[in-house]
């Protein structure tokens, strides 16, 4: 989830396809569905996780500490070659910059520090990247609207009002565990929507974890999925401790088959 559930590890072909196909990570019958686990009706739960996302959920200006490991599959699934990367992120206005501080890539048991390579690399997304919002920028102003040019989760979260007609909602099992485990599945499976599963705290209605993949695999995509584990920070806001994504998909030579994992430390708000 980059800021919401992307990352700059990932080509920009498949970045550009995914910020499209992420344009929404219920048709609401009305009846009084009741949650086993809090005793509470659907729409209390999907009222209460809306506020709370609202009021308190951090993820367009803020700044952590890292670490990246990127595993490269081969076409039967099994890693190929790892890269760990420590470095400083920065989110301003839900665009990304990082700060590279190591890149270790590991290969048939032998370790090689790429670190200026790796810098340099992405150096040159961030650009290609800040052209691209720029781009996004100027064309809505033509339309009349604004756009950031960022992958937004409340373009993939189906919690506010008006979302939730396209989305059935079903309450999963969970034991004795004190949590709601809420399933979202778009009504239309399209590559424009989001099917989820969410693990939230109905005391205080927090999202706890969220996996989500496309209602429909976009276009050259055999599988594409995100899962993000989000904590509450001290001052009650949310903050995504850790995202990890898997992507298999291109076309002809860009083709890429990657898990790619983001860890989160000393978060600090903007």
């Amino acid at each position: 989830m980059r800021p919401a559930m992307t990352t700059p590890a990932i080509r920009p072909f498949f970045r550009r396809r995914l910020r499209r196909t992420a344009s929404a990570l219920l048709c609401w019958l009305g009846l009084p569905l009741l949650s086993a686990q809090a005793g509470l009706p659907l729409t209390a739960i999907l009222d209460g996780v809306e506020s709370r996302l609202k009021a308190g959920f951090t993820y367009r200006e803020w700044t952590a500490d890292s670490v990246t490991f990127l595993t490269h599959l081969d076409k039967n699934g099994r890693p190929e070659k790892t890269t760990r990367v420590t470095k400083n992120v920065r989110i301003v206005d839900g665009a990304r910059t990082e700060e590279i501080l190591k890149a270790v890539e590991t290969e048939d048991g032998r370790e090689a520090d790429i670190t200026a390579d790796y810098a340099e690399e992405q150096r040159a997304r961030e650009e290609k990247e800040r052209k691209l919002r720029e781009e996004e920028i100027r064309k809505g102003a033509a339309r009349g609207r604004r756009r950031s040019g960022s992958l937004d989760l409340d373009k993939i979260l189906p919690f506010a009002a008006g979302k939730r007609a396209g989305y059935d909602f079903v309450l999963r099992p969970a034991g004795a565990a004190p949590y709601i485990v809420l399933e979202a599945r778009a009504k239309d499976p399209s590559d424009k929507a989001w099917n989820g599963v969410y693990t939230i705290d109905p005391a205080r209605f927090d999202i706890l974890r969220a996996e989500v993949r496309p209602a429909k695999n976009p276009r050259f995509v055999k599988e594409l999925w995100a899962e993000a584990d989000i904590e509450r920070l001290a001052d009650g806001r949310l903050f995504i401790r850790r995202t990890k994504l898997k992507i298999d998909g291109g076309f002809l030579i860009k083709h890429v088959r990657m898990i790619v994992e983001d860890v989160y430390t000393n978060p600090r708000i903007l």
